[in-house]
């Protein structure tokens, strides 16, 4: 039994639809290397309303009713909330989005196939600066919420990038950072503050509520700063809410997955595999890819561990250990990402 951390009710609830992905690749799984290994994965999501206090409060319960060899989480808030007990309940868990710098300590059980978010618009800030040579420093602004420890940690941690790393060498500087509501209705008088400091560039760090209310506020204010987020905050799903991607022309998404923009891929080809005969849920696009990237490494590992020690003898430790010290190829994460290694330093390739 692999249980899944989803929201189906809170911040996150139009994103975790297209999750679903990671379900029908276990469902591939099992037809395929499953079967081989005498091993049949059942998923069961359970909705947490991405509240670290109600993953809290559920854990246990999953424990007792599923207890599981791995689980598949959904972001920031589970993290949180289970990343110094799961050790204890011998129990990995997989994540789709970048890690979170809070994570980045020895020995942990959470695993994802990207790097920390913090890496990602890091390199995402050194590309923008390298585009916009006359602009010396580059003026990074901060939108986000301290609503989630997440995203507290991503401003933090480029924050501190920005003063220790790029500022001593005059190419970039913070001017400013606004916190909003995770909901927010109206972002207005913070987006003010921004085009007020001057600018050159804004993380919008967010969700989908969050990224239009910013798309609201600089039209507002005739202002047309670019944004820098993960594709599952900002474009992607606003230009299908919108039925185009006009109103986000020069704002920009960073990701360490294949883009959903190429239809040659290996991973295009696998999606399509998965929509012929496994009750995809979702259309091509960032988010279904980012589910088919947790679904993928989750599958690979509990393979990985059951060819180490048999089928009959798979437990949570067996598959954390396969996950700490393994290796998991381009092709076995089918050209979704590139070949992945891990250790017990970091839960992150």
């Amino acid at each position: 039994m692999v249980p899944a951390l989803a929201d189906f009710s809170g911040p996150f609830a139009d994103l975790t639809k297209q999750l679903q992905t990671r379900n029908a690749v276990v469902r591939w799984w099992n037809d395929n290397e499953g079967k081989k290994l005498g091993i049949k994965l059942t998923v069961k999501d359970y909705d947490t309303r991405y509240d670290g206090t109600v993953v809290a409060s559920m854990w246990p319960g999953i424990l007792s009713e599923m207890k599981p060899v791995i689980a598949m989480g959904l972001g920031g808030a589970d993290q949180a909330a289970l990343q110094q007990r799961l050790a204890r309940d011998k129990v990995p868990v997989t994540y789709a989005p970048p890690a979170y710098g809070y994570g980045w300590l020895p020995n942990q059980w959470v695993f994802g196939p990207r790097a920390t978010y913090g890496h990602e618009y890091a390199t995402a800030l050194r590309w923008f600066i390298d585009q916009n040579p006359g602009k010396r420093p580059v003026r990074v602004a901060f939108m986000s919420t301290q609503v989630s420890p997440a995203f507290v940690d991503i401003v933090k941690g480029l924050t501190h990038y920005v003063k220790t790393v790029l500022e001593p060498k005059g190419l970039a500087t913070v001017v400013a950072t606004e916190w909003i509501e995770i909901q927010p209705v109206d972002v207005s008088t913070q987006m003010k503050t921004i085009i007020d400091a001057k600018a050159d560039v804004l993380f919008g760090i967010s969700n989908t509520t969050m990224a239009a209310a910013q798309l609201r506020a600089q039209q507002l204010h005739g202002s047309k700063i670019p944004t820098i987020a993960a594709p599952w905050h900002t474009i992607w799903p606003l230009a299908t809410a919108q039925k185009t991607y006009v109103p986000w022309e020069g704002h920009m998404t960073v990701t360490g997955l294949v883009s959903f923009a190429e239809r040659d891929s290996r991973a295009f080809k696998f999606y399509q595999e998965l929509s012929k005969g496994y009750g995809l849920p979702a259309d091509w696009n960032p988010l279904s890819l980012l589910g088919i990237s947790q679904g993928l490494l989750t599958v690979r590992a509990v393979e990985h561990a059951a060819r180490k020690v048999g089928a009959a003898k798979l437990t949570g430790e067996a598959v954390y250990e396969a996950l700490a010290t393994g290796s998991f190829t381009e092709e076995e994460m089918m050209g979704v990402t590139s070949s992945l290694s891990f250790n017990k330093e970091a839960p992150f390739p």
